[in-house]
Parts: structure tokens; C-alpha cells; sequence
């Protein structure tokens, strides 16, 4: 069974939603290439993007990507976008549910 190992927050006001969760949570935020970044507590990370629709995603870990990916799919699920990496943190697939429930997947 997948486990979550990462979080991802978009938001449609980084600089509030910072300001939030360092004031309520005691994170800190680390800025990243490309105007993104992630909060951590020092020992776990936490994304932010840009995003239209607030949201918190959990990413759960799989050991092969492209064979969870088929697997949502096979199941009625979607992939939205493309498998994407980042360095330093491993590729991740954003995906929905047959009825619209965001998920990620994650493998280091």
C-alpha cells in the first residue's frame, strides 16, 4: 500500500499562504528555481506552486511511476499533465479519481 511522503499546497496567494503557514505551523520557507519553493520544519518538505484553485495535494510514494500511473488509469482514473521531475525530490504524477478527487504520486 502507498504511503503519503509529500505534500504539495497551491495556492492563489503565495505570499499569504507563506505568511499562514509559518505563522501557524513554525515552517520555513525555502525558495525555489522558478518561483516556487517549499516550506520545512528541517526535516520535512512541504511544496507550494501557483495555483488558480486553493488546494493541499498528498503525494503518496510508489516505487515505479509509469506502472501506478497505468494502474489509475486502468481503474478509470486520469493523469493530469505529464510525470514530472524535480531535481532533489524525485518525479511526481498528479492524478485524479473517477469522480474528480485529486491525488499525487510520487517515486524518489
Amino acid at each position: 500500500m502507498a504511503a503519503p511522503d509529500f505534500i504539495e499546497i497551491g495556492s492563489d496567494d503565495p505570499k499569504a499562504t507563506t505568511a499562514f503557514f509559518t505563522a501557524v505551523m513554525d515552517w520555513t520557507w525555502e525558495d525555489g528555481e522558478g518561483g516556487g519553493g517549499y516550506f520545512t520544519d528541517g526535516t520535512r518538505k512541504v511544496g507550494m506552486h501557483q495555483e488558480g484553485t486553493p488546494c493541499m495535494v498528498p503525494y503518496l510514494a510508489v516505487d515505479n511511476i509509469e506502472v501506478a500511473v497505468a494502474r489509475v488509469k486502468s481503474a478509470g482514473g486520469a493523469l493530469m499533465g505529464e510525470i514530472a521531475e524535480a531535481p532533489g525530490f524525485g518525479r511526481f504524477a498528479t492524478c485524479t479519481d473517477p469522480r474528480g478527487v485529486r491525488f499525487g504520486l510520487h517515486e524518489k
